[in-house]
């Protein structure tokens, strides 16, 4: 069983992509929290950029977020981070003593060292089957970036096996032109998770019915 399976029903309803100062955002912990309870969110998920040797003390980000748990305790709040792919085996940027303390992990293409097609196709197939995967960040967006081009056939082989592994495959407000493999995702039936991949309150996703 995945990590995000005893939340399923929060995958429309949350945004389970954010970061926050103790990385690259610009705010706390607590301020994305209230602007979260603001937007009528149900559930946000803290996924804070990770290395193998991290420059911050993820503790102390674990225990902001227990703090905001009791101050806010009309939203379920997850404790995750946001990993890159490494290599063609799948392999992420984490530690296995981060990993342990991870409620949900997201795996991203960030300066992948390899830029041939099937080097990329390989990697995200790896990826997809390593058991630590719980989210595909912003998919696909490597390719956008290099100008590769997937057949219909790539496409489709990459969906049924995220569907293998039970994979989720964001929908990201920040990464839009990565909608189209969404959509199709969706069509075969895929899980798809809502995101903004915020780094402020600004950027935080906003749900239907909220007063703002």
């Amino acid at each position: 069983m995945k990590r995000w399976e005893k939340y399923e029903e929060f995958l429309h309803c949350g945004d389970w992509h954010m970061h926050t100062a103790y990385t690259d955002g610009e705010n706390t912990v607590m301020e994305m929290c209230e602007q979260a309870v603001k937007n009528n969110l149900k559930l946000i998920a803290f996924t804070e950029h990770v290395r193998k040797e991290l420059d911050y003390d993820f503790d102390e980000f674990l225990r902001d977020i227990n703090n905001a748990r009791k101050k806010f305790p009309q939203i379920k709040i997850l404790a995750g981070c946001e990993a890159s792919v490494i290599d063609t085996e799948g392999n992420l940027d984490v530690s296995e003593d981060v990993l342990k303390k991870c409620e949900i992990v997201i795996a991203s293409f960030h300066k992948f060292p390899f830029a041939e097609k099937h080097h990329y196709i390989l990697a995200i197939e790896n990826m997809i089957r390593n058991p630590v995967v719980d989210i595909w960040g912003h998919p696909t967006q490597g390719f956008i970036e290099r100008g590769i081009k997937l057949t219909q056939e790539e496409v489709d082989r990459i969906i049924e096996l995220c569907k293998k592994h039970k994979v989720l495959i964001e929908r990201s407000e920040k990464y839009t032109g990565t909608h189209w493999f969404v959509n199709r995702a969706a069509e075969l039936g895929a899980k798809i998770v809502f995101s903004s991949d915020a780094h402020s309150v600004r950027d935080i996703r906003k749900l239907v019915g909220t007063s703002l």
